[in-house]
């Protein structure tokens, strides 16, 4: 991609130069596909948080409460701030906002549907996909109230690039084995002695070969860590060693922080036809942000040049505002807008 031209730079730092970004987040529940780099960083979809290692799946019961309900008000804006709002640039006016899959929850959990799951999938248009616990005909009876519940609040926030499907679901309960429960409390009793010993802990693990322990970069007492863990083991008649993983708290987070963002740019853009936006992906390291917009436009189309252009516009001034900014600390990002066949757009 072509760097931007400075004046159309500055003149985005000036529209949006006092914006006030919240600090609360809403996440976005979603489901996006992975998208294949040749580099050497891996890309990351949304909703998937790299795992360094193999972890154990803990057994639970599928059965998500899930309840929407539409609370309408009426705003009388003074001039003054009718005038900020129309500053604000679409993307920043939506993180202010409830993100669509809560208000969604809301909506269906006041009309009554406390059992039931979202799932939203990318593609040409995204597909809202509300499961209901209990069986075909269950589902069948209640399609269309739902289906209107979730149309009218995806209209309301001006969308128009969208499927809604209504399924059914029945909860499958694995109950953990004496061996899992026995594991399950040896992880909680090494993790609270070692907190309660002033260790800085993140995550126990003792399911696999070995206890897993994750530590922050700046707990370097791995020793003292280690003999506490294999005493605590040895009493419970467990026979493994021990391995670290060092995090990096603050990278981390900040990691967290742009994924917020980028669920709020992915959320505005491809549920608006206009944009022609069909997912994301992400690319993170320390020294750059790399953002990966997937289009359902082909290199050639009429119109790819002025819609690419207006997507970059609609993400640039969402990110360059000075909270933003401060958030991710002024991390580079670089910005990669591709055609539906995954070819990158160079206008």
């Amino acid at each position: 991609m072509k760097p931007i031209n400075k004046l159309v730079k500055e003149e985005i730092h000036k529209e949006v130069d006092s914006i006030d970004v919240p600090s609360s987040l809403y996440k976005f529940a979603e489901n996006i596909k992975k998208e294949s780099e040749n580099s050497s960083t891996s890309i990351k979809q949304m909703s998937d948080r790299f795992e360094k290692r193999k972890k154990r799946k803990y057994p639970i019961a599928v059965a998500i409460v899930i309840g929407f309900g539409i609370i309408a008000t009426s705003t009388i804006l003074s001039p003054t701030m009718a005038e900020m709002k129309s500053k604000i640039p679409f993307l920043g006016q939506l993180f202010q906002s409830k993100s669509i899959d809560l208000l969604i929850y809301e909506a269906i959990e006041k009309a009554g549907y406390h059992r039931a799951s979202i799932g939203m999938t990318p593609g040409d248009k995204i597909l809202f996909e509300i499961s209901l616990e209990g069986t075909k005909e269950d589902a069948d009876r209640e399609r269309k109230k739902i289906t209107n519940i979730v149309d009218e609040i995806l209209k309301s926030k001006g969308y128009d690039q969208y499927k809604i499907k209504v399924s059914s679901y029945i909860p499958e309960i694995t109950p953990l084995s004496e061996e899992e429960k026995k594991l399950a409390d040896l992880g909680q009793v090494i993790e609270k002695n070692l907190r309660s010993s002033g260790f800085d802990i993140i995550t126990v693990n003792p399911y696999n070969e070995k206890i897993e322990i994750d530590i922050p970069l700046t707990e370097t007492r791995e020793n003292e860590i280690s003999k506490i863990t294999l005493d605590i083991a040895k009493d419970n008649g467990l026979d493994k060693t021990v391995s670290f993983t060092k995090v990096d708290v603050e990278n981390n987070k900040r990691e967290g922080i742009w994924l917020d963002y980028l669920r709020t740019i992915h959320e505005g853009l491809s549920l608006n036809k206009e944009f022609h936006v069909s997912s994301y992906a992400y690319s993170y390291r320390p020294e750059k942000m790399q953002i990966i917009i997937k289009t359902t436009m082909k290199l050639n189309d009429k119109d790819a040049e002025a819609t690419v252009k207006k997507i970059e516009n609609e993400i640039i001034s969402f990110l360059e505002t000075d909270e933003v900014q401060a958030k991710v600390k002024n991390q580079p990002y670089e910005l990669i807008i591709r055609s539906k066949g995954g070819e990158e757009f160079s206008f």
